[in-house]
């Protein structure tokens, strides 16, 4: 994937329509340096990059939570008259060896109702509306936003990677993303809610009584549970964001499952009967022409011959009425010219004129009679041939190009209809999603004891799930007619066990080259070569531990906070190399809080080499100085955001900082 463009259009600090070029020069030229001071647009030109790939689901900086149209109002410029904005980016992706490029076309507007957004795709020049309609999961082919991360980021914030909790969730988030885990929670889940249905069928036994409170006090146990999660999932921390964050997350979980299209089904299935309807009409006018004159187009030809020679056949009729008159009338005019003495050859003259004019009349007037075709006929046809066949040919072409579009809608209508998830499904998600947004309270001192209560509920479900399950299978093999149900029930536990030998299988051998790769990607940034000899992440808990030359493990306080930035920076670098897609960096204050020697290293090392194409949005204080010097061979492009303080709007002019702009 390659990017080739960004316009912004009174976005942020950026007024009117600024285009930047974004596509490499050379292979060997992969960077592109952007330079502004601090507040001048560079992470608002980041965050542009990203809202127009990802709309409603990207990560921003500073969204803070906004509901997703009230961030797209704030976004326009605020000495802007227009109340409208918009972002493009422009972008090359190769599959199989063959290149589409696509651009991408996001704006929005305030009117009277609100903040109202408009989307469209082109693909190769092309306007593709099913593309545009089904982007969020079409931006999964390109760069999932799951792993966006890995190539997107702020230099200053990536430290925080390096630190166990952090990296252990982002090791976690990106192995689950990478090997497409959430299909294995969600075919478990689905398993769970089919057990559950197998469970409650044909319990009219003596012991349904006994399964029914079985499953009550399961049911209550699961709602505590779920209950209590979610509070100590908003207990994590004492504020209000990192609540908001998990509520995006079960947002996109809920959203990959098709939870839009389940809120949308009435609408769908309206729309889905309209099209249906649309094309039975079609159909039925079509059938229309068919039973009227439709079939003579088949015949033009032959209906032509037949005008012709009915023509040719009037002509004869009249021919032969005329004769008679002819002949009496060519007597008395000779008869005439003689009496009044005209010269004898001139008579004679014309009388040869008038007998070759006989003659010619009688074998026009001799010709068969075949058709002699009534006059009302003669007229319908004369009407067919002259527009007629025309006027209909054109009618049936455009009401075959509309039943072509009727179809096409059809059809899209059709596939979203089949998305539409069951409720099942959903339910469960948007229970959670819902909690979450009217819970976000916390109290910190009852974090260690709501632990403790979710592991004593959770020990309890499961003892009080395998009781269930072995009155379950007694009461199953009971009757003959419950032996397939007892047959799922006894596997269910098999099955799910495979799920977790599975899941721990995969992630396991995943995790063994994720460690290669964030190794020789720390030793490369390393300017101590023999720092960390070997780094393992254990499978389970994806905790991340380094060891030292003499075999022990390095704590962190053996490593200096340059040190633990690059240790962040390989991570996401070791991690975008197992992701296997050739996609573009873009990083945000690349150099952050390093110290000489180690941006020194980031500037030989990492951006020349992490990327066939880098976006870099650099400070005065960052690249300068030798490490512009170092980096210059590979920098393709370079820009400026240049603010002007008295329009309140930054302008991106080629051309990196001056020498005498730079600290």
């Amino acid at each position: 994937m390659v990017l080739d463009e960004i316009v912004l259009h009174n976005f942020g600090l950026y007024a009117d329509r600024q285009k930047v070029t974004l596509t490499p020069p050379d292979p060997d030229k992969p960077v592109i340096l952007f330079g502004g001071l601090n507040g001048h647009g560079k992470t608002t030109l980041l965050d542009a990059l990203q809202l127009c790939l990802y709309g409603p689901v990207a990560r921003i900086s500073n969204r803070n939570g906004l509901p997703y149209r009230e961030y797209l109002s704030r976004c326009l410029h605020r000495n802007s008259n227009i109340k409208e904005a918009a972002v493009e980016v422009a972008f090359r992706h190769t599959i199989d060896g063959k290149e589409d490029r696509y651009r991408l076309h996001r704006s929005w507007r305030m009117g009277k109702h609100g903040c109202k957004e408009h989307f469209e795709v082109l693909k190769n020049k092309r306007r593709d509306k099913a593309l545009a309609e089904n982007w969020i999961d079409q931006v999964e082919d390109f760069i999932p936003p799951n792993i966006a991360k890995l190539f997107f980021f702020d230099g200053e914030q990536v430290e925080s990677y390096a630190a166990q909790d952090n990296s252990t969730q982002l090791i976690g988030g990106a192995i689950q993303n990478l090997l497409g885990l959430d299909i294995v929670d969600r075919l478990e889940k689905d398993l769970r809610t089919y057990l559950r249905r197998k469970r409650m069928e044909d319990k009219d036994d003596p012991l349904r009584g006994e399964i029914e409170k079985a499953e009550a006090v399961l049911k209550d146990l699961r709602t505590r549970i779920a209950d209590l999660k979610q509070e100590w999932a908003a207990l994590k921390t004492t504020g209000i964001d990192p609540a908001r964050k998990s509520l995006l997350a079960v947002e996109d979980e809920y959203r990959k499952l098709g939870g839009e299209l389940y809120e949308q089904r009435v609408a769908i299935e309206r729309d889905k009967a309209e099209a249906e309807s649309v094309l039975e009409e079609g159909a039925g006018r079509l059938r229309e022409f068919a039973a009227g004159d439709l079939p003579l187009l088949l015949v033009r030809d032959l209906l032509n011959a037949v005008h012709a020679r009915n023509r040719k056949e009037g002509k004869s009729r009249r021919s032969r009425e005329v004769a008679a008159i002819l002949d009496d009338r060519d007597r008395k005019l000779l008869r005439e010219m003689r009496s009044r003495a005209v010269n004898a050859g001139t008579v004679e003259a014309l009388a040869a004129y008038l007998r070759e004019d006989r003659k010619r009349r009688r074998r026009i007037a001799d010709m068969e009679t075949v058709l002699d075709l009534p006059p009302e006929v003669c007229g319908d046809l004369h009407a067919l041939l002259r527009d007629g066949l025309d006027t209909l040919a054109g009618n049936v072409r455009s009401e075959l190009g509309k039943r072509v579009e009727a179809e096409s809608r059809a059809e899209h209508i059709r596939l979203k209809y089949a998305g539409i998830p069951h409720s099942d499904a959903v339910s469960e998600l948007a229970d959670r999603r819902d909690a979450l947004r009217s819970e976000i309270a916390a109290c910190e001192a009852r974090y260690a004891a709501m632990g403790s209560e979710i592991d004593h509920l959770t020990r309890q479900v499961e003892r009080d799930e395998q009781s269930l399950l072995r009155i379950l299978e007694t009461d199953a093999k009971a009757e003959g007619g419950r032996r397939d149900r007892a047959r799922v029930l006894r596997h269910a536990g098999r099955v799910r066990a495979t799920l977790d030998t599975f899941r721990k299988t995969v992630i396991e051998r995943q995790v063994r080259g994720i460690e290669q790769l964030v190794l020789e990607s720390y030793r490369q940034l390393l300017h101590k070569a023999s720092l960390v000899t070997r780094l393992a992440i254990d499978p389970e808990s994806f905790a991340l531990t380094l060891y030292g030359r003499d075999g022990l493990a390095l704590g962190d306080e053996r490593l200096s906070a340059g040190e633990r930035q690059l240790l962040a920076i390989a991570l996401l670098w070791g991690l975008a190399k197992a992701s296997g897609r050739p996609l573009p960096t873009a990083i945000d204050t690349p150099l952050g809080r390093l110290d000489a020697g180690h941006r020194l290293h980031l500037v030989e090392c990492y951006f020349p080499f992490v990327s066939h194409q880098v976006l870099l949005f650099s400070t005065d204080e960052e690249i300068t100085g030798t490490y512009l010097d170092k980096l210059q061979p590979f920098i393709g492009r370079s820009y400026r955001l240049a603010y002007d303080d008295a329009a309140g709007s930054t302008k991106i002019v080629e051309g990196y900082f001056k020498e005498s702009e730079a600290a």
